[in-house]
């Protein structure tokens, strides 16, 4: 090979590595990795503090453990945004994050904004690697009406323990919004922990009347202001098109279909459930019901799906992978977590 020869080969290998960078480079501007957890971590109380009339451990020893064991879960699941679901104070969240911060987590960041029930203490807070967006001038908010403003508050229709009809009102006393700016894509999330029991006619239609205010709450404050809407927690309720773990369980409400299709004058669902990407029915369980309060599974302990994660339909084409964490100690939390990895394209 002569002169001329071997510097025309340095040439083309100079063009070829620096194509090689340029593509690698639009590789990684191009594909956004994001992963989105939502986890009840039942009654998470810091220690000292009193935060609601339901307790899962008195003694501060006790509490202290169970915060150690969430902060495993997190640590194992990595996650960019975590929708922690029944912790019940400021406290709590920031013990939380400092834990993850000794261990090395140093990216994480704790949102908390107080709910409004007032008898559990119980509120759905932000745990995430990415600054949410401030709207209105805060970083998570909560929606409440009081008497003069019906806005976040729905009537419904339920007997009494006589079996008398009487009229009530439904708000949504645990949840909380907040909006994150993930590359081009504006996501906006409402974790929500709705009314419990999905057997109970009772809790059934307020449950019910809750679903109606989250339709408002998903077109008022988060499609309208320009984000894209991802609705998950703790529904306490199933899911019709997604069977579970659980063939003898179906949901008696329109519950989850009023949250997918949020918009009525649109045709079709705007939302979808991840647990479709979930192939494994064995697998689709987020709940376990300990009849006998044993600490043991037993035959006749329930196992059910009431935890769901709702993408967007646009978003859908990028879900690389849905699951649901079983390996979650009874003693920690008596849900599992919900997970989805998503890959946001740049354009």
């Amino acid at each position: 090979m002569d002169c001329f020869e071997g510097r025309l080969r340095a040439v083309h290998l100079g063009m070829a590595l620096v194509w090689s960078l340029l593509t690698s480079g639009q590789q990684a501007v191009a594909d956004t990795p994001l992963r989105i957890v939502t986890f009840n971590a039942e009654i998470l109380t810091a220690p000292r503090v009193r935060a609601g009339e339901l307790q899962k451990y008195r003694w501060d020893i006790a509490r202290e453990a169970q915060f150690e064991r969430v902060a495993a879960v997190i640590e194992a699941l990595d996650p960019d945004v975590l929708n922690l679901v029944e912790v019940t104070s400021r406290e709590g969240v920031d013990l939380l994050v400092k834990i993850l911060h000794e261990k090395g987590l140093g990216g994480y960041r704790g949102y908390h904004v107080e709910g409004l029930d007032r008898y559990t203490g119980m509120d759905v807070a932000l745990i995430s690697k990415i600054v949410p967006d401030a709207i209105a001038g805060a970083q998570i908010r909560i929606f409440h009406s009081d008497i003069d403003d019906p806005t976040w508050r729905e009537s419904y229709q339920t007997r009494d323990r006589k079996g008398r009809a009487s009229t009530r009102h439904a708000s949504i006393s645990r949840h909380s919004v907040y909006c994150l700016s993930v590359g081009r894509y504006k996501l906006g999330f409402l974790g929500l922990h709705l009314k419990s029991n999905p057997s109970s006619d009772d809790a059934n239609a307020q449950r019910s009347a809750q679903a109606k205010i989250v339709q408002r709450i998903v077109k008022q404050e988060i499609v309208e202001k320009g984000y894209l809407p991802i609705v998950l927690g703790d529904i306490n309720d199933y899911d019709p098109d997604v069977p579970d773990r659980d063939d003898a369980r179906h949901t008696l409400t329109g519950v989850v279909r009023d949250i997918k299709n949020f918009d009525a004058q649109q045709p079709g669902d705007e939302l979808v459930n991840v647990a479709v990407r979930m192939p494994r029915q064995a697998d689709r369980y987020t709940a376990f019901w300990d009849r006998n309060e044993n600490g043991a599974r037993d035959p006749y302990d329930v196992f059910t799906m009431i935890d769901h994660i709702f993408l967007p339909q646009e978003l859908m084409d990028y879900v690389m992978r849905a699951f649901i964490f079983h390996s979650v100690a009874l003693e920690t939390s008596d849900h599992r977590a919900v997970v989805v990895d998503l890959m946001l394209p740049s354009r």
